[in-house]
């Protein structure tokens, strides 16, 4: 049992199996935010919404405070925002005794939506396909590191020269899958329980480098999906006194970790995959086109959203699998968008995120660019059919967080499709990354220079 419905927890809290809930938002990295409450509070009243403060909007992925933000400053007072409870969200927490677990939407104290939150955005953009008569569905492939080291034990090695779970590449290995049973069984057994179906688990390239994906679903589940894995799988990896990290490029010198994000669109019903048509050329229906040519076009200024941070340029400039040229192709692994499936598997990879992103961010843009390409009949030129790294005469994707930022900024179409204060919202936080990047010095400053000038 995983999904609860809520007369089931009231029945679990009766009779003692449950006695803790974790009401949880996602924050703009995509982390879970929120507060434990005794199960008998829950029922009393936090079921209806619980304060925490906006601060979980306005700072970084270190927790680092920023008063530049427009939505919470010290002039609002570092104000209060509501979670509540999405009750369809409710689950078990199985590596947790007697603990369930529940998503939030989130408002602001007057009753009105929270926009720039994550899973807010999502939602507009969901609502908004369904409006024009379709479903969206969604799966993200997600790649994370496990090292047998522990939050301190990093820290006291200045995170450098740290031990993997394994010390060689075992893409596609079953032996030390084997070997390693003992954590990734934890994982998937407990994702399954959680109600994050898993699809399949395999070694990939880097040192301790593992890819587990899971089943795709309706996109804002699938965000939420995408959410609970990354936390899940830290949370059980610190119990089995191991480190995850769902870092783009953790080590210069070892493979990037992706976050590829494959999507189709449903009819109505849910009944027939509208990407389809054997009829047509490469077995992609028009609006399939059309989807694709919206995202292909506004990819560069939608880069943000798919790459949030300084490091995710490192992944995507390393060729090795990373994309780094405005093409489409089919089953095409070099190129950015990869068309690939048949019936009602017929779907677009978008091959642009890293397993740093926020999923319910990735989906927004993807949906957001696809279905203004399907308003406007942005078609789609032939696809690259070689190796689109070595492609003549294709345009690049960004290549930094300041070329993103930078084309993000000028964008009147992301800024109508996804509002004012959404864009600046973001560019405000990217914008205080690149801030912070720039006036630290780093072991890369400290190698290059220390001893030469």
């Amino acid at each position: 049992m995983a999904h609860l419905e809520f007369r089931t927890l009231q029945d679990l809290v009766a009779t003692g199996d449950i006695d803790t809930i974790v009401i949880a938002g996602v924050d703009m990295q995509g982390r879970l935010f929120g507060k434990r409450v005794p199960a008998r509070y829950f029922l009393k009243g936090a079921k209806d919404g619980i304060h925490t403060c906006a601060i979980n909007f306005i700072w970084d992925v270190s927790l680092n405070f920023a008063d530049n933000y427009e939505f919470c400053n010290w002039g609002t007072g570092l104000h209060d925002i509501r979670l509540v409870p999405d009750l369809s969200t409710l689950r078990l927490y199985p590596w947790n005794e007697k603990t369930a677990f529940v998503l939030c939407d989130i408002y602001n104290k007057n009753g009105t939506e929270v926009d720039i939150a994550p899973r807010n955005m999502l939602k507009k953009q969901v609502e908004k396909a369904k409006s024009m008569g379709f479903m969206a569905f969604a799966a993200s492939e997600c790649e994370f590191y496990l090292f047998r080291e522990t939050s301190d034990s990093v820290r006291e090695k200045n995170f450098m020269n740290l031990k993997p779970l394994f010390g060689y590449p075992i893409d596609y290995s079953l032996y030390r899958l084997t070997v390693d049973d003992w954590i990734l069984s934890q994982l998937t057994r407990n994702l399954e329980a959680v109600g994050v179906p898993v699809e399949s688990l395999k070694g990939e390239w880097g040192n301790g480098q593992i890819e587990l994906n899971i089943e795709y679903a309706e996109a804002l589940e699938m965000g939420d999906r995408s959410a609970i894995y990354k936390n899940s799988i830290k949370e059980i990896a610190a119990l089995n006194n191991l480190m995850a990290t769902f870092m783009a490029k953790q080590d210069q010198n070892d493979s990037g970790s992706s976050g590829h994000t494959h999507i189709s669109l449903w009819d109505a019903d849910g009944k027939n995959n509208v990407f389809y048509d054997p009829e047509s050329e490469y077995g992609l229906s028009q609006t399939g086109r059309y989807f694709l040519g919206g995202m292909m076009a506004l990819a560069p200024e939608m880069m943000l959203f798919y790459a949030h941070y300084i490091n995710s340029y490192k992944r995507l400039a390393n060729t090795a699998g990373a994309p780094t040229t405005l093409t489409w192709g089919i089953d095409n692994r070099s190129t950015t968008f990869r068309y690939d499936g048949k019936g009602k598997s017929s779907r677009i990879e978008n091959r642009i995120p890293g397993a740093d992103a926020n999923h319910y961010l990735v989906l927004t843009a993807i949906l957001a660019s696809g279905m203004y390409g399907i308003e406007n009949k942005i078609d789609i030129a032939a696809p690259t059919m070689a190796n689109a790294y070595t492609a003549p005469d294709v345009k690049r994707l960004p290549k930094n967080l300041v070329e993103a930022v930078d084309l993000l900024d000028k964008s009147e179409i992301v800024r109508e499709l996804l509002g004012d204060k959404v864009v600046e919202h973001y560019l405000t936080a990217a914008r205080n990354e690149i801030d912070d990047y720039f006036t630290t010095v780093t072991e890369w400053d400290r190698r290059k220079y220390f001893e030469f000038i």
